[in-house]
């Protein structure tokens, strides 16, 4: 379960890398540079220290973003003792050091991958989301001062978590091979047998998407699902879609895979999934998590499970309407 409530420690995790992926080159997607960073991380410091925080603990890495963003404000930013690797470990790592630190609330500063790495480090996490990245489907677009602001009231007990957030769901992935996996929005199987680039932009070889998110109003591979069969992320379960890349085969979807770019993809099955139904999916292919390639499956396959058991989501919203 979420804990530190009332400890009056925040987290912070920003991913220096978040929204500079190949997908900026494939698309008309727009970065976000380093600065524009700093800027957002020193606005959520001064809302965290108003909504009641004593210390902010952060991620440290080789750009200094934390640090350079602490200059000239007033209250206690720590950066974590955690080795910088400069990779998404570094913020699994940081989680789970917030976590045994008992952070109340952590604020995330990224897209899509940065917040499952959170979530990987710390299941439980009760996150404050803020989107940084290419993707951004899981988290939502706030002011980073009010983002801020709502960590440090949950953190500091002036506002009950379970008040205001909610638990997300996952998918949960189990392979025949090597350690389980998850996901925040979705996982697509591909044909291929190379992890490549990471970052998902050829669609022609997606054979089937599981997504828990598939919202019209987004971009990614959740996009496709959505155009298939919406599913909102309040609701309980998700959909599994099929596709080919025939395309006389099944029914024809535009769908916006990048900022900027949309894509003509032919679903030949798309149909609702409960809490705890799984799918069983079969190698040789390449799954991508939340739009990132990230496992070969060879002879093997794996198993894709829905659970409710994901981080706490805070709505912003409503913890500044409960102080």
């Amino acid at each position: 379960m979420a804990t530190g409530g009332g400890s009056g420690v925040v987290g912070l995790v920003a991913n220096p890398m978040a929204g500079k992926d190949i997908r900026r080159l494939v698309s008309a997607a727009s970065p976000v540079s380093d600065m524009a960073k700093i800027g957002i991380i020193r606005r959520a410091y001064i809302g965290a220290f108003e909504g009641g925080a004593d210390v902010v603990l952060v991620s440290d890495d080789r750009s200094a973003l934390a640090r350079r963003a602490a200059e000239g404000v007033d209250g206690d930013v720590r950066p974590l003792d955690v080795a910088v690797l400069s990779t998404s470990s570094d913020s699994q790592r940081a989680a789970a050091a917030m976590r045994d630190a008992g952070a109340g609330a952590v604020i995330v500063l990224g897209g899509d991958g940065t917040h499952r790495d959170v979530a990987k480090g710390w299941r439980q996490a009760p996150m404050v989301t803020l989107s940084t990245g290419t993707n951004n489907v899981f988290p939502r677009s706030v002011e980073a001062t009010l983002a801020g602001q709502a960590a440090g009231l949950v953190a500091s007990g002036r506002v009950v978590l379970a008040a205001c957030a909610r638990r997300a769901q996952v998918i949960e992935v189990t392979p025949d091979e090597g350690g389980p996996d998850l996901a925040l929005v979705d996982v697509g199987i591909s044909a291929g047998a190379f992890t490549g680039s990471r970052a998902v932009w050829d669609v022609e070889a997606i054979r089937a998407l599981v997504a828990v998110i598939a919202e019209p109003a987004s971009v990614g591979l959740s996009a496709i699902a959505a155009a298939a069969l919406p599913h909102d992320r309040n609701e309980t379960g998700g959909v599994y879609v099929v596709l080919s890349p025939d395309a006389e085969s099944g029914r024809t979807v535009r769908a916006p895979i990048a900022p900027g770019r949309f894509e003509t993809l032919h679903v030949v099955e798309a149909r609702r999934l409960a809490q705890d139904d799984a799918v069983r999916v079969e190698g040789p292919g390449v799954l991508s998590f939340d739009g990132e390639r990230d496992l070969v499956l060879d002879n093997g396959g794996a198993t894709l499970t829905i659970r409710s058991d994901g981080p706490w989501v805070i709505d912003v919203a409503a913890a500044l309407a409960a102080r």
